[in-house]
């Protein structure tokens, strides 16, 4: 998704909307407060922010809990979340960091330095188009567990966390803290590329066309 900077909502610059819902994306549900924290507003302000992502369906109602209302972001909130205000490219400079980006996913699938390893990678958006000039590089990556004992796992993926409170990664919430193992591997795959988008598999719901380019045998 391409970003207008310049861009508004709820009086609040676009930029920063998107990073309340890239900071939202992995949490379930979240409430008024939530909003209030991230963008530093008032409660009055937080809930007319979140009137306006919903009216705009970036987000919708979660679950009621003990009489306090919740949200999560939508498709197409997640798709805001990792929208891109850069520059077009031109195609020959995306086939180039699609073929690093592929070079990047092999290299995350034969080394012990991820727990994660990419399963598939679906190209969709822009780049799909005929046009010579393209928007950011859309594609949905589906990770697995390298390793297939859960209980195992489970203790890799702790242990994996720990050395990253050693390293002093730290975490907003429990929902980032047990993402990390999979987030550690998207990140190393954008390799801070603000051309590259990389999305969930559910976020192909909006896509009108796919291919994909990369699957594990």
């Amino acid at each position: 998704m391409r970003i207008d900077r310049n861009k508004k909502l709820a009086g609040i610059p676009i930029l920063e909307i998107r990073r309340l819902l890239r900071r939202s994306k992995n949490i379930y549900q979240w409430n008024v407060f939530f909003v209030q924290e991230e963008l530093g507003v008032s409660i009055d302000q937080a809930n007319a922010i979140i009137e306006s992502l919903e009216k705009e369906g970036y987000v919708e109602p979660g679950e009621i809990s003990r009489d306090e209302k919740y949200w999560r972001n939508t498709v197409k909130g997640n798709a805001l979340a990792l929208g891109s205000a850069a520059k077009p490219l031109r195609r020959d400079s995306a086939e180039n960091k699609l073929v690093d980006f592929l070079s990047r996913v092999k290299q995350v699938n034969e080394s012990s330095e991820f727990i994660y390893k990419v399963n598939k990678v679906t190209l969709f958006g822009s780049y799909l188009s005929s046009k010579e000039r393209i928007g950011d590089i859309d594609l949905a990556v589906t990770l697995a567990p390298k390793i297939q004992d859960r209980d195992e796992f489970w203790k890799l993926n702790q242990e994996w966390i720990r050395q990253a409170y050693k390293a002093g990664r730290r975490f907003s919430n429990i929902a980032e803290e047990l993402f990390w193992p999979q987030r550690e591997v998207l990140l190393y795959l954008k390799s801070r590329s603000r051309s590259l988008s990389l999305h969930f598999p559910e976020d192909l719901k909006l896509a009108k066309k796919t291919k994909v380019i990369f699957e594990e045998e």
